[in-house]
């Protein structure tokens, strides 16, 4: 990396805590720092889901699996899209309509308060190993591009920066301002890590191709089986498998529920989610192919690099900075996306809970207080990563043996009227202990994946459905569902107060001048780049670089008018009122 490339990677840094610092304004009570004050329009809640799913993950474990299996790892983040499509339909409206400020209330209102404390403890788990993977994947690769001087303090025995502060230093950045901004921060620095992953992504896709001669070149030196749908690790089945329990997790787990709920419609609610399954469904293709060329480049490199090798091969310097920023957004986005949503939960529902005399004040101060403990636990686990089979080991059992199956009884108990909190959390129990029992006596014996998906997905819901099926037989009705029904907001289709339209004008303002700053940034570094730079011998780069210039300067340019016409639209809307 080039001293360029620092100075981006340190500008990006200090646009994050700046924003964090403007936002910590607009915090007055724990609602505003906890769910945005409900004030979130549906495209920049569904802008912050889509990088809530993204993280360095994305680059580097999919990263891998596109350059071992090829166009399979394209499938898997499309079925994604898919299950963001039906739970739009199905479930991000139910959430939005009940009058809850956290996902953790309907727990306790649906099943009682053991069933929070159970949920909080194994999803803090869960959660908690997931988001450390994330933040210790974008550190190895910080890492591995980052040479210091001989004897540097920052410095491992290979001479490169230490994973160890690395990941304490991304941490500490996402820690401040996700502590000093909330959720509101959380929002509006998706929007400029947004900016950021969807400049260089449409950088990537034409400058690989273009090292590989196009896609002719790309079809003629993969492997055999490279443009498969499936393969024999990644089976159809597994996908089914996946895209069921991504239903559950994107329709239940936490940080998304708290989006769903930040909107001021349950209209809002669906519509955000819809946005996230188009993107879904058109972006995997778009990330996954430079890794996929680099297997015709170097076939015999570390898969987990290949993202960021093919990155080193044909970006410039500077560009370089903005790709390792990229990474950086995505990853920062899915941590600071946790530590909110818990800070939340266990402000709401566990502290507050014991003490509803609570001063707003004090639940301000007492989420960021967790956030600050939990957040350094995070930071302890992603050290520990090494030593439990690598990143994308951990990852995917994660995902389907604890945090998937952790949501299946939570969506059911949205439609469900029978199921008990004894019979959630049994059916958990049995989940946990005979899912990682299973998966350690079969080891060697059968598909792990498909194991581990079949135990997450299968096991919860037959013995859901068995719970069910009994009590529908006894006649039984459990009264947390008479309670939750009690809560549901007739009027949640409607932004009932000029106050909250133009909160709602307000935060989607300044969603976009963040979005604007960063492609005005990254514009400006590529001018002063086409200026001082030689690029005689990769004429076709420049040439895309300076169209890319054009139609970011462009959009700034459009979304300025845009922005201009809105505030006029806010300033006449203000009037009656006064």
């Amino acid at each position: 990396m080039s001293q360029l490339d620092y100075i981006v990677i340190i500008i990006y840094f200090v646009g994050l805590i700046a924003v964090s610092l403007l936002t910590s304004r607009r915090i007055n009570n724990s609602e505003d720092m906890f769910i945005a004050g409900r004030n979130s329009s549906w495209w920049l809640s569904g802008l912050s889901t889509y990088m809530t799913i993204f993280s360095a993950s994305t680059f580097v474990i999919w990263g891998g699996v596109a350059y071992k299996y090829g166009l399979v790892a394209t499938v898997v983040g499309m079925t994604v899209g898919l299950a963001c499509f039906l739970t739009g339909k199905y479930l991000c409206g139910k959430w939005r309509e009940m009058r809850i400020k956290s996902p953790g209330e309907f727990l306790v209102v649906r099943f009682g308060g053991k069933t929070i404390d159970f949920y909080t403890i194994a999803g803090i788990l869960g959660r908690g190993v997931h988001t450390a993977v994330a933040l210790y994947a974008i550190a190895v690769v910080v890492c591995a591009l980052m040479v210091l001087p001989k004897g540097h303090f920052l410095a491992d025995s290979t001479g490169h920066l230490s994973v160890s502060w690395a990941v304490a230093i991304l941490g500490v950045i996402t820690l401040f301002y996700t502590m000093t901004g909330g959720f509101l921060a959380v929002l509006m620095t998706d929007m400029i890590q947004f900016g950021v992953l969807l400049t260089m992504v449409v950088f990537m896709l034409p400058l690989s191709l273009e090292a590989v001669g196009g896609v002719s070149g790309l079809q003629a030196g993969a492997p055999e089986g490279f443009f498969n749908l499936f393969s024999n690790e990644y089976t159809m089945f597994w996908m089914i498998l996946w895209f069921f329990l991504n239903v559950f997790t994107i329709g239940g787990d936490w940080p998304f529920v708290q989006r769903y709920l930040s909107n001021p419609t349950k209209k809002d609610a669906r519509k955000s989610n819809y946005l996230v399954g188009v993107l879904y469904l058109l972006t995997p293709i778009i990330w996954y192919v430079p890794a996929m060329c680099y297997r015709v480049i170097e076939p015999g490199a570390n898969p987990e690099q290949a993202y960021i090798l093919m990155s080193q091969h044909v970006l410039m310097k500077g560009m370089l900075g903005v790709m390792i920023a990229a990474m950086i957004s995505a990853t920062l986005s899915c941590v600071s996306g946790t530590l909110n949503v818990f800070a939340n939960v266990f402000t709401y529902d566990i502290y507050c809970k014991k003490r509803p005399e609570t001063p707003d004040r004090k639940r301000i101060t007492i989420g960021r207080l967790f956030t600050l403990i939990y957040g350094l636990s995070i930071l302890i686990i992603a050290l520990l990563i090494p030593y439990a089979g690598g990143a994308e080991k951990v990852v995917v059992t994660i995902l389907t043996l604890v945090i998937g199956p952790l949501y299946i009884p939570s969506v059911w108990g949205v439609f469900s009227k029978r199921i008990t909190s004894r019979q959630v959390i049994a059916t958990m129990l049995i989940t946990y202990v005979l899912g990682f029992s299973l998966k350690y006596i079969l080891d060697g014996m059968v598909n792990p994946k498909v194991l581990e998906s079949s135990v997450g997905l299968l096991l919860p819901c037959a013995l859901l459905a068995i719970f069910e099926y009994y009590d529908k037989l006894k006649g039984r009705v459990d009264p947390g569902y008479e309670k939750i029904q009690a809560l549901v907001d007739p009027n949640c289709d409607i932004v009932s107060t000029p106050e909250m339209k133009r909160a709602v004008k307000s935060y989607s303002f300044m969603a976009i001048n963040c979005f604007l700053a960063t492609l005005g940034g990254i514009a400006a570094l590529l001018c002063i780049l086409l200026v001082t730079e030689d690029f005689e011998d990769n004429t076709t780069a420049t040439m895309q670089n300076a169209v890319y210039i054009i139609l970011a300067l462009c959009a700034l340019y459009g979304v300025y008018r845009w922005n201009d016409k809105r505030k006029e639209e806010a300033a006449s809307s203000r009037q009656p009122a006064e």
